[in-house]
């Protein structure tokens, strides 16, 4: 295929936007009851994350995911941490979504519910597939409920992905100032640290000195 040069600026914009959002993520995996299979998305909050996914057809009600907010102190996830979203399968195909309320580090969980009557003990083959901001939004219902045309819906779209960006920056700005302070507070106490051994070396010399001439002016009176 023949490469061509994006010249727009609506075109240029969304090659921006291509770089700095996130891609999508699918995963598959067979899940039991005694382990369930959890994923960690790290992002800022106002963000729009959906999982879609594909279970059997007896996995209906029984197949489980929980979403839970990362911890309030460090950002991150916590297994015991603020239930956001339960979401029980369907039969087949289908989706959930949510909004993060905080930044930082949102554990989702697949679960088996094996209290279920209709569960036998068997496993379940899941595909799970994760859209994040701008790709988690269904234009085609945005477009009906609205009534937009097609020139409003890709301004719709170049607004959200904008907004996703900005978002996105704030996030990593605040990331970054925190990873700089915890940068300091290390270094501070590699530098106190450093300090206390050669007190502690000096103050070893010292004493040692101290002892042989202690030793010496001893064997000289002898």
């Amino acid at each position: 295929h023949n490469k061509k040069m994006v010249t727009s600026p609506g075109g240029l914009l969304l090659l921006l936007a291509a770089q700095l959002l996130p891609v999508v993520d699918g995963y598959y995996f067979f899940l039991s009851k005694d382990v369930p299979r959890c994923f960690i998305e790290d992002v800022p909050h106002d963000m729009l994350v959906m999982g879609n996914y594909k279970v059997p057809r007896d996995a209906k009600d029984i197949v489980v995911f929980v979403v839970t907010a990362p911890g309030a102190r460090d950002r991150k996830h916590d297994i015991n941490g603020e239930e956001i979203m339960i979401h029980k399968a369907v039969s087949g195909e289908g989706k959930f979504v949510f909004t993060a309320h905080d930044d930082g580090e949102h554990l989702i969980c697949a679960y088996v519910n094996e209290t279920h009557p209709l569960y036998r003990a068997q496993n379940f083959k899941v595909e799970l597939k994760f859209d994040i901001g701008e790709h988690a939004a269904n234009y085609d219902d945005m477009a009906k409920s609205e009534h937009l045309s097609a020139i409003e819906l890709e301004v719709r779209k170049l607004v959200d992905i904008v907004r996703d960006i900005r978002s996105q920056q704030q996030y990593l700005r605040e990331r970054e100032v925190s990873f700089r302070d915890i940068s300091d507070s290390t270094n501070s106490s590699v530098m106190w640290w450093s300090f206390l051994q050669t007190i502690v070396l000096i103050g070893s010399g010292a004493w040692q000195v101290y002892q042989l001439k202690t030793i010496f002016n001893a064997k000289k009176w002898d």
